[in-house]
């Protein structure tokens, strides 16, 4: 950008960026998470019930109640029988959110031209090459659902991890010397980081970490910039979702909560942050009773999946052992799941919170605050026997704190950046981080698999899914389902329109603002200049 972009123009062409990535690659197909979520939703807007009865054999997350669950054979666990109703296993959250746009979806599907399309059984430009050759083809109801998922994912997804960015951005600049700082660090943690593939997709991570660093960003202003206390009412909303969607954020939010009882002026505003969080805690209470007779979240023990991870410790959760060791490497620098070796650019973030303890000093509760959050779900992740994840991109559990620890950054790009060598080593590892999680991301149409149980130190013999699986996927043209391959653009040919998309709105959009804020005040003193020489 050669001209001078104003803070608010940072912000509208960071979230355009961050839009157009998310929304431009389409969901996994066969995503069992994402479809149980989805399957919620459907139940609730079209017949009014939250059992998944009709919809349950897209997914192996779901829960039967009250059981039991008797499997068709032990090679196919979707079509079993269950002696009462299964519900999604899945936190409430996104579905919750999904749910109105769903009921938006439903209107536009009504209109003939939509309809017609759904019924004629035709693909779109390359999609027919994108399909699941052992699959039942284009069928009506499978082009509905996942038109439907589509939808409902871009609205409760993709949007709020778009905002999420900005509010990053907002909150980094802040402490940034130069604004473009903060504009690279949101862009580093938009697109460099897991947060890139989950923006997108009807899971729970990005709502959690949308809910927890939006509502934290508020009560920072609150406390430190005088903003209005009517604030703490969407900080009540925003951590009340959090929770809803993501329970382990909830240790998380509690030491956020302590931290602005010790630093708030006026301790007794934070009355509207607990009233505020009780109407969607009722709904949430209210759901968890009417599907499991328990006001507590109660899916996964009765999940037809994973009963023995499930059922070890609670729910999943054990106590400090020895093998958190072994979890605590493949959750940082393993080949399979490691942090730092898949998004190198957050390292930058261990020397950033440093400086930002150092700089910081009338501030050190919220610094302190910060890193409970990042360091409650390490912990929290590395105590659970199911820490990998499945088949993901990365430690996705870890998801609801990564702008916190983005957020670090920002104190290592002031000292570094204004260096060369700083220039050359932050791009080196931007560059890497970008690479590596695109790669994991749009390759083939399924999250990557794991081909160890990664529970011992196997892991230092495991494979790269990074070199193993996405690298020779894309090699051989097969990318993840998009708006190119939909235009009817094969392979990595159909990320060009985005390319294009992305370079013309860094090249434009930050001119036509400054241009449309500086015209009328040129255009104004002009004259004066004139008649002054």
């Amino acid at each position: 950008m050669s001209v001078q972009p104003t803070r608010r123009t940072y912000a509208i062409t960071l979230f355009l960026i961050l839009v157009m990535c998310y929304g431009y690659f389409l969901p996994k197909w066969a995503d069992w998470g994402a479809n149980s979520r989805a399957n919620l939703v459907y139940a609730i807007g079209d017949k009014g019930v939250l059992h998944i009865d009709d919809y349950h054999t897209n997914t192996g997350d779901k829960a039967c109640f009250p059981g039991p669950f008797v499997p068709a054979s032990e090679e196919d666990r979707l079509n079993g029988t269950c002696n009462g109703h299964f519900y999604t296993d899945k936190s409430l959250g996104p579905s919750l959110l999904a749910l109105p746009f769903y009921m938006v979806f439903k209107g536009i599907a009504a209109l003939p031209p939509v309809q017609n399309f759904i019924q004629s059984g035709r693909g779109i430009g390359a999609v027919s090459n994108t399909l699941n050759p052992e699959g039942d083809g284009i069928r009506p109801q499978a082009v509905y659902e996942y038109m439907a998922l589509t939808f409902v994912t871009f609205f409760a997804s993709a949007i709020p991890s778009a905002i999420l960015g900005v509010v990053l951005f907002l909150m980094a600049a802040r402490f940034a010397r130069r604004d473009s700082y903060a504009f690279l660090l949101a862009l580093a943690y938009g697109l460099g980081t897991t947060a890139f593939p989950y923006s997108n997709a009807l899971y729970q991570h990005q709502l959690a970490a949308f809910g927890a660093f939006v509502g934290f960003y508020h009560l920072w202003r609150v406390i430190y910039e005088k903003a209005s206390p009517n604030w703490l009412w969407l900080v009540g909303v925003l951590f009340s979702l959090a929770v809803i969607t993501e329970y382990p954020v909830v240790l998380a939010l509690a030491a956020l909560f302590i931290w602005a009882v010790t630093a708030m002026p006026n301790r007794l505003a934070l009355y509207r942050v607990v009233l505020a969080a009780i109407p969607l805690g009722v709904v949430f209470a209210l759901y968890n009773y009417a599907t499991f007779q328990s006001i507590l979240p109660s899916g996964y023990l009765y999940s037809t999946n994973w009963q023995g991870e499930h059922q070890t410790g609670f729910l999943s959760l054990q106590l400090p052992n020895l093998e958190m060791l072994t979890r605590f490497y493949g959750l940082t620098f393993s080949p399979v799941r490691g942090i730092f070796l898949t998004s190198p650019i957050l390292l930058l973030a261990i020397p950033g919170f440093y400086w930002m303890w150092r700089e910081q000093q009338q501030r050190r509760g919220a610094c302190v605050a910060i890193l409970l959050v990042i360091i409650s779900f390490f912990f929290y992740n590395a105590s659970s026997v199911m820490w990998w994840g499945g088949f993901t991109v990365g430690p996705r559990y870890l998801l609801p704190m990564m702008p916190f620890l983005a957020l670090g950054m920002i104190f290592a790009f002031n000292h570094v950046l204004s260096h060369l060598w700083g220039r050359i080593l932050t791009g080196v590892l931007l560059a890497v981080s970008v690479f590596s999680v695109w790669g994991l991301t749009i390759a083939g149409q399924q999250w990557p698999p794991v081909d160890v149980w990664p529970t011992t130190f196997a892991l230092m013999n495991a494979s790269n899914p990074l070199f193993d699986y996405s690298l020779p996927l894309l090699a051989s043209g097969q990318v993840s389902r998009n708006l190119g391959v939909i235009a009817g653009l094969p392979g990595l040919m159909s990320l060009l329109p985005l390319l294009v998309a992305v370079m013309g709105v860094y090249a434009i959009v930050p001119r036509l603002l400054t241009r449309r804020k500086q015209d009328p005040l040129v255009a104004a003193k002009a004259p004066r200049q004139a008649v002054g020489d």
